[in-house]
This record gives structure tokens, sequence and C-alpha cells, in this order.
């Protein structure tokens, strides 16, 4: 009979986690890392990397109890059987690539809608007057990450519209040229265009503010990082950032507690709806006015960027706050009515 570890871990590919490794006794018992081609759907078992007391040992071993999912993009097909061996409330992080779409539909429905860019399905006929009412547009990708794809539109003049991307900027005149210019990079149905916000600038720089929200040992919804990106005002995007600084540094408490509530009741309308969450990452901005703003919500939020704080209490909360939240979830089954024990 092959052995059965309470709490699995499903990457994209098979890897040691140093982290996890270093820090064994934080962990508090074994863990599972495996990827989807090293399970065995007749026999019910995995091929992976067990962790136990700082050692890592390839081997065979039965599905594990609880699955938090690392793969990104999520595999449908493959959480779902898994749902479908073990139970659906013991697979977790079910959706990493989200839909920004969705997610706006979401949160407006939520009442965040006034802490929310406005934002619609680009569709070209329609950019004429959206640069009309709100000057300048960012147009990202539904499904994009990292910055990729990412247009900034500001209308200069009655006809003359400035497009930035890639950190070049060059000027085109009347819809003739700038449409058929944006439809050869901006699938119509595929993209979303979005009122820009004018971030707030210190110094010759501006930042966002990244929280990390996850399920923790009581099943509940905690902010586990935070963290700000600082680049220079004159760069659209804070992924190529310069520095990534503590958040509170650069926020005032009082903001700092709204963002928190703010980051909370996103998390909890988005996985009201979608399910199978138990982390994500939440980016703000603040306005010249110092008013916070919801720009994006990550499904699989980047935990090396925790490293540069040099925080080693956050670190360790971001990396091992999931890992209680596997204890609940095998706690709530086992004391469930008419489970065994």
């Amino acid at each position: 009979m092959t052995p059965r570890i309470d709490r699995g871990l499903l990457l994209t590919a098979l890897k040691e986690v140093p982290y996890y490794r270093d820090h064994w006794r934080d962990v508090r018992g074994e863990l599972l890392f495996f990827e989807p081609r090293g399970i065995d759907w007749e026999r019910r078992t995995v091929t992976g990397l067990r962790l136990r007391k700082g050692v890592w040992r390839m081997g065979e071993y039965t599905l594990p109890r609880t699955v938090y999912n690392r793969c990104f993009p999520e595999p449908r097909a493959l959480l779902a059987k898994l749902s479908e061996a073990i139970g659906p409330e013991n697979v977790f992080n079910q959706r990493t690539q989200l839909d920004k779409w969705e997610v706006w539909e979401i949160l407006s429905a939520a009442q965040l809608g006034a802490c929310l860019p406005k934002t619609y399905l680009f569709e070209p006929q329609d950019l004429s007057q959206l640069l009309q009412e709100h000057k300048s547009l960012i147009l990202k990708p539904r499904r994009g990450h990292g910055g990729a794809g990412v247009f900034k539109l500001t209308l200069l003049g009655p006809e003359l519209v400035l497009i930035t991307s890639h950190g070049l900027s060059f000027p085109v005149w009347g819809e003739a040229l700038y449409l058929p210019i944006l439809a050869a990079s901006v699938p119509s149905g595929q993209y979303l265009v979005q009122q820009y916000i004018d971030s707030l600038e210190r110094g010759g720089v501006k930042f966002d503010v990244r929280l990390v929200f996850q399920k923790n040992a009581e099943g509940k919804w905690e902010v586990t990082g935070e963290l700000s990106r600082v680049t220079a005002a004159e760069n659209l995007l804070t992924n190529g950032y310069h520095a990534v600084v503590p958040a509170r540094d650069v926020v005032p408490p009082g903001t700092m507690d709204e963002l928190h509530a703010l980051g909370r009741q996103a998390a909890e309308a988005l996985d009201g709806n979608m399910g199978g969450l138990g982390e994500l990452g939440v980016d703000f901005l603040l306005d010249k006015e110092g008013k916070p703003w919801v720009l994006e919500v990550n499904g699989k939020p980047d935990k090396g960027l925790f490293w540069r704080l040099g925080d080693g209490d956050m670190l360790k909360r971001v990396y091992v706050t999931p890992l209680e939240y596997q204890y609940y979830l095998i706690q709530a089954k086992t004391s469930a009515p008419g489970s065994i024990s």
C-alpha cells in the first residue's frame, strides 16, 4: 500500500522549493510536491517529491488529502478530476489565471464600483467616444499578466492620439490611422479598455501597493503580505519597478486600513462567486488626491517579490499560511458528521 501525505502542492513543473526545505520546522509535517504528469488516475497515486524534516525524497504516494494548486494557468480539467477524487472542498486555488472582465463584473456587483476604474470590453467602434470621455485610456488583455500587451492611449487634440507601449510613445493622427494599428495588436473581445488613473507621485517616482490575501488556519481571509513597487513617474507600469519597499513606507496608516478592508471585500466577493480560491494578490493605486483604486487581482501572486523586503516574518506568512489552511480543511473533514477521525 502506498503511503498518503495530507498536504499536496500541485506545480506546473516538479521542482524543489528551497524555502520549505530551509524552514521545515515551520511547515509542521510532511508535504508532497507533484506535477500533472505525475498523476496515475487508474491507481489514484502520484509520483512526486516528499519533504520531511528538510529532506527531499522522490517516490510514489496515494493522492494527497488536500491540494494547493500553484499551476499557472490552472489546468481546469485536471483540477476537476482531482476534485472528484478527493472532494472539491479539498482543492483550492482552482483559478490562478483570472479573467479581468469577470473580476470587474463581480467586484462591481459587490459595491466596489467606486474604487474601480471605468472598464469596458474593447470594441474598435467605441474607442473614439471613450477617448473623448476619459482623455486617457489603458488597453490590457483580459487574461494577461506581467504587463504584457498593455497600451496607453492619450487624446492630445481633436484628432491626435498618443500611443504608449513598452516604453515607447508615438503620435498618430486620426481614427483612420490609429484604429487599424490597434486592431492589428488588440483583438476584439480579448481586451479591456480602462479609464487611466493618474497616480500619486513623490520625488519623481510613483508606486502601487500589493496586498496578498490568503485563507488561514481558521479558514478566513487574512492579509499575509504587503509591499509597494516603485518606478519612475514617467513609466507606464510598475511592473518595471526600480525598487520594492514596505507598503507602510509610502502609504499612511489610515489609508492602509482602507486598503485592507477593500482587499478583503474583493477576496470574499470573488471567492463567493468563483469558489475554490485560497490566495489572491490585490493591486492598488493611489491617485493624486490619495484615493485608493483597485487596479488588478492576481490569482497566483508572486511570492518572489517578498524576498526583496528582508522581512522574515512576512515571508513566513506568505509561504506557510496556505499550508495552515490545508490543516483547517483536514480538520473540517475529520470533524464533519459521520466522518471517522
